[in-house]
């Protein structure tokens, strides 16, 4: 591996951490309006922790009894799946030829993310695809979407007002 990929990987990571944090900031302000409330974390911690023990699949995730750490995995979790998603995003925006530095990019990815908990999350934790099985006050669909856009905006913010892409 060479420097320049030493120091692009090192990048991803500190763009999915910005990211992450925008998300996770902005998810906080979205709850506090109404706008939407999103899965409990200590769900999907209790759910990574179950995959550890070889279980994928949950009929109803909130029947499932708690496990000592399911917060901490959970966030945990959450920062791994952004940066890797975030290294992902600078190595691929320049092999499909376009700039990490885009608006709509970074955006456009931060929603094709949504794919993850759509087809994956929420039906592991027994909420159906989209959630549409899941309590209803959550608006899991509608906090995924906006979460996302948040992720977004944070690569976004990452790679243009801390201008990290341009030490690559």
């Amino acid at each position: 591996m060479n420097w320049e990929t030493v120091v692009r990987l090192l990048v991803g990571v500190l763009v999915g951490i910005a990211g992450t944090v925008t998300m996770d900031v902005l998810a906080g302000v979205s709850r506090k309006l109404g706008l939407a409330m999103g899965a409990k974390g200590q769900w999907v911690g209790r759910w990574y922790l179950g995959i550890a023990r070889g279980r994928f699949v949950h009929a109803d995730i909130r029947s499932a009894p708690e496990c000592p750490g399911e917060k901490r995995a959970a966030l945990v979790g959450h920062y791994v799946i952004g940066i890797v998603l975030a290294v992902l995003y600078v190595f691929g925006m320049e092999l499909a030829g376009l700039s990490p530095a885009s608006f709509v990019v970074a955006v456009c990815y931060g929603l094709g993310t949504c794919v993850f908990p759509w087809f994956l999350v929420f039906p592991a934790l027994g909420f159906g695809v989209f959630g549409r099985k899941g309590p209803h006050e959550l608006k899991l669909f509608a906090a995924s979407v906006l979460n996302h856009f948040w992720y977004g905006l944070g690569l976004w913010w990452a790679v243009n007002v801390l201008r990290i892409v341009e030490w690559v």
